[in-house]
């Protein structure tokens, strides 16, 4: 009974073993996953995040007073004390002043203004790197998905031709058919090994620009693609158009340095006043105590005026570059917006032509092909002939998959990180009906 138990209990822990390694083997890498890790170990978006607490670290800096100032003087031949001319003994002689200097009113708000904008500004700047790094995620993970499915479509063509190469052996052997056709089997098997070679080479580059994201080595291993979603109804250009030019950070990052500049405008301005100075001061050479102590005011004097007017001229000239920057990237913005719906609508549309259309087409004129030789009605270039389009229509669809994905992860990027809720039918739909 305990040897029975014994062989059960082995049997069942060796099921979880075998178990565990087929999950561990079958461990696949998700597309949100990558973009989560991605953001999380950028190290270009960690410097980034850092120039975000140098910028609020200014506003700190510019809102506060300017440190006082304190002197002391002495004279130094009273030093130890000395004898007046009347004969009264006095002490060594000193003066003793403390400052603090007042901007003119409402330039401290200015700087704190223009500090915080320009800290709004640089946090936008994180937002237009994530979404990059977001874009860039999504069209290296298609990349990643295409390679691997792209691998094991040739590897199950090479075993086709392999199929249909012993066929015209087996022909040849029996004088149905000449070594011509054996030959063309093996060439097309050796094209099929080089595409392996290449896409071999496309894989290991692959990954080394996903560990370029990720920040780590570049031969670090990775998990196989999980895979892709399929391709859905794109939102309007009108739709995409209105949320991008509300939502997108580089369009906000501009709009606060131009009110950082504004501010620097104001502050231009307020240059031509003078700044104040309050002091309160003990002056022991006096003779009497009650004109020793000193409190008084003083303000700089603001004449140098050409040196301000170029301030001004600057602030000026700084701002209208930054309002024609708004102009130029809202309109490049769009541009990229525009091009890259269509590219996820063209590849949309290609998906749904080569699932319904060609690739049962061309699977079709394969298995025709193929029984048209066995039956000695049809040539051997034929059937290579129909592989070869089988095999460039498979392709191709999971070509036009990974540009789908891609597209939609640009889309993604230059709408502001979400697409808005679709509307209309996609026009796909329409045109491959």
């Amino acid at each position: 009974m305990n040897v029975l138990f014994f062989r059960l209990s082995l049997r069942a822990l060796i099921c979880l073993l075998s178990l565990a390694a087929s999950a561990a083997s079958a461990a696949t890498l998700q597309a949100e996953q990558l973009e989560q890790q991605v953001l999380q170990r950028n190290a270009g978006l960690t410097a980034t995040r850092a120039a975000v607490r140098e910028a609020l670290a200014r506003v700190r800096m510019v809102r506060a007073l300017p440190d006082p100032s304190i002197s002391a003087a002495v004279a130094p031949l009273s030093l130890g004390g000395f004898r007046e001319s009347s004969g009264n003994r006095r002490n060594t002689n000193v003066r003793l002043e403390i400052g603090q200097e007042l901007p003119w009113p409402g330039t401290l708000g200015l700087r704190e203004d223009a500090a915080r904008s320009e800290a709004d500004a640089a946090l936008q700047d994180v937002s237009s790197l994530r979404l990059q790094l977001a874009a860039l995620s999504a069209a290296a993970y298609a990349e990643w998905y295409y390679v691997h499915r792209a691998l094991q479509i040739n590897q199950s063509n090479l075993l086709l031709v392999d199929e249909l190469r012993q066929l015209a052996e087996n022909r040849y052997a029996t004088g149905l058919a000449s070594q011509q056709d054996v030959l063309q089997a093996e060439v097309e098997m050796q094209h099929l090994r080089h595409r392996t070679i290449t896409l071999q080479r496309q894989r290991v580059v692959v990954q080394a620009r996903i560990n370029g994201l990720l920040s780590r080595p570049a031969d670090t291993a990775l998990d196989a693609p999980a895979g892709l979603t399929e391709p859905s109804a794109l939102p309007s250009y009108a739709a995409l158009q209105i949320q991008a030019l509300r939502d997108h950070p580089e369009l906000k990052q501009l709009r606060k340095l131009i009110a950082a500049n504004r501010a620097r405008e104001s502050l231009a301005d307020k240059a031509f006043y003078p700044d104040f100075e309050i002091f309160g001061a003990y002056n022991s050479l006096m003779n009497s105590e009650e004109q020793r102590w000193l409190i008084g005011a003083g303000i700089n004097l603001p004449i140098a005026r050409d040196k301000r007017r170029a301030v001004q001229d600057l602030a000026q000239a700084t701002t209208a570059r930054l309002q024609y920057q708004l102009e130029d990237r809202r309109a490049q913005l769009l541009s990229q917006l525009e091009q890259s719906r269509a590219a996820a609508a063209e590849a949309a549309h290609a998906v749904l032509l080569y699932q319904t259309q060609l690739i049962p087409r061309t699977g079709e004129a394969l298995s025709a092909a193929r029984a048209e030789y066995g039956s000695g009605a049809g040539a051997f270039s034929d059937v290579i002939q129909a592989e070869r389009f089988k095999l460039q229509a498979e392709l191709e669809l999971e070509r036009n998959r990974a540009d789908y994905f891609a597209a939609r992860g640009e889309l993604r990027r230059w709408t502001g990180g979400t697409l808005p809720e679709t509307t209309v039918v996609s026009e796909v739909q329409h045109e491959t009906r």
